[in-house]
């Protein structure tokens, strides 16, 4: 990638405060359960992918907002210990910030409980031009269509790759898929998207690169991941055998992974492996931040796993 600007990845999207709560077993309505152990860290799927960025020693910026309450003071805190920069994150005093609980069993399965907060999203006018345009990639996850379609938009005109993070096909998504350079969806999005039980991934990813997109994926947790990318056949990449303790936050760092990937000037069988390392090596810790990997723990697992 070239050097267009201080900050080669800038996200604009969701970040979060996770409330995250380790259980044998889930109880049933109306019961109680002890917490063997509980973690308080930051989340959402555009921040963590860039905390996993700057792990990895890329200089990223977050374009976002969040509430002017205790969370939000944490959210801001914990982005600025990453070395994220946050001068495009900006408080709305009056509103609360998106907060989630999250229970994790024995088997490192996750029940997500969310509420997004009330402060406000930012509205066309209020994204940074100047941030996204002197980036190389653009990651966003949709959850606001108006502030991702104007970023996109931006995006587009400053030829700056985009990359979406597609957790859930929310009203409006399809109108920012034609701005989408990467696309990579979770195995929900996918079967909304097509409205298959059975889903043939070859026929999904071709729909998606109907779009005009370079490449998309569909991510299947352990049963790993599927991508097609124009002029290549459909490559299936399976998930590395790790004791999982929680797969919280698994998807995030897989694009941060990623995003790497492309930086590096990798190609998209390089890029999807190297992405779903890093996701792999997270899921042996609780909580969506603790367990993102340092570069070099990713380089000694991936020469240990030479021919996943």
């Amino acid at each position: 990638m070239s050097d267009r600007g201080k900050y080669m990845v800038v996200g604009v999207g969701q970040c979060a405060y996770d409330i995250v709560g380790a259980l044998d077993v889930y109880p049933q309505v109306d019961q109680k359960i002890e917490l063997s152990e509980v973690t308080l860290q930051g989340g959402g799927p555009v921040a963590t992918a860039l905390v996993t960025l700057s792990r990895l020693g890329i200089e990223t910026a977050i374009c976002s907002r969040i509430g002017g309450d205790l969370f939000g003071e944490r959210i801001r805190a914990g982005l600025i210990s990453e070395k994220v920069d946050c001068s495009a994150l900006s408080t709305d005093t009056n509103g609360t910030s998106q907060l989630a609980f999250i229970a994790v069993d024995a088997f490192g399965k996750r029940t997500i409980f969310w509420h997004r907060g009330t402060a406000k999203p930012l509205a066309a006018q209020e994204i940074d031009a100047e941030l996204i345009s002197g980036a190389d990639i653009l990651h966003l996850d949709g959850l606001h269509f108006a502030e991702a379609y104007s970023a996109a938009e931006i995006a587009r005109k400053y030829n700056v790759v985009t990359v979406l993070d597609g957790g859930s096909l929310r009203e409006r998504t399809l109108e920012l898929l034609p701005l989408i350079d990467h696309l990579v969806v979770s195995e929900n999005f996918a079967r909304q998207f097509c409205g298959d039980v059975e889903l043939e991934f070859e026929k999904v990813l071709d729909r998606l690169l109907d779009y005009g997109g370079v490449a998309a994926t569909v991510t299947c947790g352990e049963k790993g991941s599927w991508t097609k990318s124009n002029g290549e056949g459909l490559l299936h990449q399976p998930a590395f055998t790790v004791n999982v303790v929680d797969t919280t936050g698994c998807g995030d760092v897989f694009h941060g992974g990623y995003i790497y990937g492309l930086l590096q000037g990798m190609s998209i069988r390089e890029t999807v492996r190297f992405a779903a390392a890093s996701a792999a090596l997270k899921a042996q810790s609780i909580g969506g931040r603790i367990g993102i990997p340092a570069l070099s723990d990713i380089n000694i697992f991936m020469g240990e796993n030479m021919f996943k």
